[in-house]
């Protein structure tokens, strides 16, 4: 039996459309929002991640080009990856500053 990948998020998470990316062999990350991002903002946070994802060089330096995108429009990130799979996942917050 195969168990959704929906199933595995936590509550309060909704999932966004994967972004691509050709980095040190990833091909691109799977988008997650808190509850406290408004689905108003998820275009613009869309077009942040791609911003991102077009200036960066390596999956090193992914998190800081998200977050500096996000940042200066009210949100922040948690990026996670795994070498072994090269998957990448990004969470999107509301900053709290």
């Amino acid at each position: 039996m195969m168990v959704r990948s929906s199933a595995l998020m936590a509550s309060g998470m909704r999932r966004l459309s994967p972004i691509q990316l050709s980095l040190d062999g990833c091909a691109g990350f799977d988008v997650r929002v808190r509850e406290d991002v408004p689905t108003l903002d998820e275009g613009m946070i869309r077009r942040a991640l791609l911003r991102s994802s077009l200036a960066c060089e390596n999956i090193d330096g992914l998190s800081h080009a998200i977050n500096r995108q996000l940042w200066q429009i009210g949100y922040v990130a948690e990026v996670w990856s795994d070498p072994t799979d090269r998957s990448v996942v990004v969470e999107v917050s509301m900053s709290r500053c």
